[in-house]
This record gives C-alpha cells, sequence and structure tokens, in this order.
C-alpha cells in the first residue's frame, strides 16, 4: 500500500510539471502547447488506471477455517456407593405338609438312643423310636415292628406289636429293651414296620457304635 502512494504521487508531480513547462515556454515559431486540463485529466486517468490494476493485482485473503463444534453427550447415570441398596427379604422356612398316603404309611418322628451313638459292650438301653401315621389305614394290635437284619439287640425276640389302635395322623412309639454287641464296632440294626398282612411299608433303623 505504501508503495502504491508514492507511484501515484509521482505522477502526480510529473503532470504538474508539464503543465509548468509548457505554461513557460514562449515565441512566435513554438508549437501550439496542450490545454494544461487536458494534460492534467490525462494524468488522472493515467493514475486511475494504475490504482485499478494495483487492486487486481492484489492477493484475495484466504478464508480462516472455521471450528467445528464438538457434539456434547448427554450425561450418564452415577451410582452412589454410599447409599444402601435393597436386599430381598429372606423369606421364612416353613415344615412342609404331610403327604396323605392312600393304605397304610409311615413317618419317622424321633428315636433314642441317636444314631452314632457310642455304647458300652454289652450294655442295656431301650430302643425307644416312635412313628406316625401318615395312611388312610387304622394301626391295630396286629401291626407290628419286626427285626430284619444287623445286630439282633433282644435274644430271640423279633416281633414287637402296636399296643392300641393308631388312627391316621396319631403315632405310636416303640421302646424295644435291647442289650449292646460285646465286641467293638460299627453295627447297623434294621426293623420293618408291618400290617396285619405281614406287609411291609416302612423301614426302621439305628447306627451306632460300641466302645474298647
Amino acid at each position: 500500500m505504501l508503495k502504491q502512494m508514492k507511484k501515484i504521487n509521482g505522477l502526480l508531480i510529473l503532470g504538474l510539471a508539464v503543465i509548468l513547462l509548457s505554461a513557460c515556454s514562449g515565441g512566435a515559431n513554438a508549437e501550439p502547447t496542450q490545454d494544461p486540463n487536458v494534460v492534467f485529466t490525462q494524468v488522472a486517468e493515467t493514475v486511475m488506471v494504475s490504482m485499478t490494476q494495483t487492486a487486481v493485482a492484489q492477493p484475495t485473503a484466504t478464508p480462516e477455517p472455521t471450528a467445528t463444534s464438538i457434539p456434547t453427550l448427554p450425561p450418564t447415570a452415577t451410582v452412589d456407593l454410599s447409599q444402601p441398596t435393597a436386599t430381598q427379604p429372606v423369606q421364612q422356612a416353613y415344615p412342609t405338609a404331610t403327604t396323605q398316603v392312600f393304605g397304610d404309611g409311615a413317618k419317622w418322628n424321633t428315636q433314642s438312643p441317636r444314631d452314632g451313638t457310642v455304647l458300652t459292650k454289652s450294655q442295656n438301653f431301650a430302643f425307644h423310636v416312635c412313628l406316625g401315621n401318615t395312611g388312610t389305614t387304622q394301626w391295630t394290635t396286629k401291626y407290628y415292628l419286626q427285626y430284619v437284619s444287623g445286630q439282633q439287640l433282644w435274644w430271640d425276640t423279633t416281633k414287637f406289636f402296636v399296643g392300641s389302635t393308631v388312627k391316621s395322623g396319631d403315632k405310636w412309639c416303640f421302646d424295644l429293651p435291647s442289650i449292646a454287641p460285646d465286641k467293638a464296632g460299627e453295627y447297623t440294626t434294621r426293623w420293618y414296620m408291618k400290617n396285619g398282612t405281614n406287609e411291609s411299608f416302612f423301614e426302621v433303623y439305628f447306627h451306632y457304635f460300641v466302645g474298647q
């Protein structure tokens, strides 16, 4: 831009110098001089053409790239670890209902001594076991508990009968006189519950030890 202004000023000065020289020259034989106004106009047109060419020659500004906005993501949910989490309530356990059996049926209720008891050699004791009637029939005095296998605990007695009628839903407890073996070891004695026609419908067993 500074060079352009200097060039314009130089052209203006040159034009003024031409006008002054034309005015000062005289004589009859001198060639007719140009009209100063015409010279001034030509100089001005020359200056305008020079300015136009200079403007065209100026490089155009390159547009700066615009910044691209980054899309914002929606906030994600956070878990507050300080807050207690909900726990599932513990369901209370209830006893299961006894299944009704058509005909003869029984279930074990309790016994003494318990399985795993350690007895002494030849120890006298009573094997106490209670059975519940879960069938649709009544237990009469013809129903009995019979020894079937293992160590026989009471001499030659193998049958122990029900003492009275046991209705469905009731129970009967047997007390079997017993004597422990005279040798140390591990033993299991088994009995079957039978009806009046000698049909077995339940098993009872006693697992025990005899110490040294």
